[in-house]
């Protein structure tokens, strides 16, 4: 029997660490940080290369703040071993794996084209650069022949040989991903990679936003990130939560909603439900993380109760909620997917103009027709806004209508009692005896 492959070479270097420190108070930190950011997001899409360098400065300057030996700070593989240790990012890598499908297929197509090579080495050993439309596998075992058994390994992740010859798979963790990230970082500088042709863009590009996704929740509310209190989260996403001796009641809430809200702290380890109050692991979330819990967790959004969340989609579920809260009712609701505008259908005519009345109270955005109201978009150019935007607009339009429900409400009925004005009746014309006043 083969021997069991040995993955602690990948965190060797940081001893008995387990999280690094969060420098969340150090401005001087933060504001070094800002700048490679906002280096990394104005970069063009293009720029590959660029954009990895200044995110990879940031990083590593955020470790170098949390590694408990700082005398060891400018050392580069200090610090990457302290990254692939880090508790924290590793959970937080594996909640995306398991809740963000698109995370999941970009970690899995860059976990298909390891190891990463040592740029150095391939070209020490007369190995040419890999063609993408040359078999993966192929290149791999002809690497494998060339490399040195008794020698450091020429790849990334340190234990790859070990999972290859094992005939395993490269294990879809933090630590095994990262030391492939960080080997695509060293290949940059150390290897002459310029990271220009198709091969080579195949490491660059899933690598760096890879790392992006798992990091950037590391950053303090305001510096690109878009976090949200707790009870704004649950009220946009349509939860019946409410504020209760400074904690966050879910009492009103059906049992049905509740069982949902826990399989969705459960996914995003956001926290726990005990005896109708929530008790998150954080007074503040990062609403795109939340909503990816949302996504992966949902069911079917084609029909069912109005006031079964886990069958709305992600984006409507908040809007159709409240909507029956207020005295309207639905039958079906879709967010668009990112393709189409969000529209619902109200359960006859009238209750659809009223709706669209409602929304539209503060600026024209919505339109009806029939039964159906669909979201027509807002300012100058309503048709250029963005799947992102409009899709944010829903949830916005959500937290509007749930903190002002209770006025809403009466509004609502007030004008359901408002009969539309009715159409006098046409008058018939009057029998013309005379023959001679009858026209010509």
């Amino acid at each position: 029997m083969a021997e069991k492959t040995d993955c602690g070479a990948l965190t060797a270097e940081a001893g008995e660490l387990q999280v690094l420190n969060r420098p969340a108070e150090n401005a001087e930190l933060w504001d070094f940080v800002r700048s490679w950011l906002r280096r990394f997001a104005k970069a063009d899409g293009d720029k590959a290369a660029e954009r990895f360098v200044c995110l990879w400065a940031a990083v590593m300057a955020w470790a170098a703040k949390g590694v408990p030996d700082l005398r060891r700070a400018q050392e580069e593989t200090y610090l990457a071993h302290g990254l692939a240790r880090d508790l924290r990012l590793a959970e937080r890598f594996a909640n995306l794996y398991k809740i963000d499908r698109e995370f999941h297929k970009k970690v899995d197509r860059f976990l298909a084209l390891s190891p990463v090579f040592q740029a150095a080495w391939l070209q020490k050993a007369a190995l040419a650069d890999w063609d993408p439309a040359q078999d993966r596998r192929a290149y791999i075992a002809k690497a494998m022949e060339k490399a040195d058994a008794d020698a450091p390994n020429p790849f990334a992740p340190a234990c790859g040989r070990g999972h290859i010859q094992a005939g395993e798979k490269i294990p879809a963790d933090w630590a095994h991903v990262f030391s492939m990230i960080a080997q695509a970082r060293r290949n940059l500088f150390h290897g002459g990679k310029n990271y220009k042709n198709a091969g080579e863009r195949q490491f660059l590009e899933p690598a760096m936003s890879i790392l992006w996704e798992v990091w950037r929740f590391e950053l303090p509310s305001g510096l690109l990130l878009s976090r949200v209190s707790w009870l704004r989260a649950l009220l946009r996403s349509g939860f019946m939560a409410r504020e209760a001796e400074n904690r966050i009641s879910l009492a009103d809430e059906t049992e049905a909603n509740r069982k949902y809200l826990q399989k969705l702290l459960a996914a995003g380890h956001f926290g726990t439900l005990k005896n109708g109050v929530f008790l998150p692991n954080e007074p503040y979330v990062e609403e795109s993380y939340w909503l990816r819990a949302v996504d992966s967790t949902h069911g079917s959004a084609e029909g069912g109760q109005a006031d079964d969340l886990a069958i709305m989609d992600t984006h409507m579920a908040g809007l159709v909620r409240w909507l029956n809260q207020v005295g309207i009712g639905t039958e079906l609701s879709c967010d668009g997917h990112g393709e189409k505008k969000p529209f619902f259908l109200a359960v006859d005519e009238d209750s659809a103009r009223l709706a669209a009345w409602l929304l539209n109270f503060r600026a024209s955005q919505f339109n009806q027709s029939g039964k159906t109201v669909k979201y027509a978009g807002s300012g100058p150019n309503p048709n250029a806004a963005k799947p992102a935007e409009r899709l944010k607009k829903m949830l916005d339009v959500a937290e509007w209508l749930a903190k002002n429900r209770e006025d809403l409400k009466v509004m609502v009925a007030a004008m359901r009692k408002v009969s539309a004005p009715k159409t006098p009746p046409k008058t018939e014309p009057l029998a013309v005896k005379d023959q001679s006043l009858r026209p010509k």
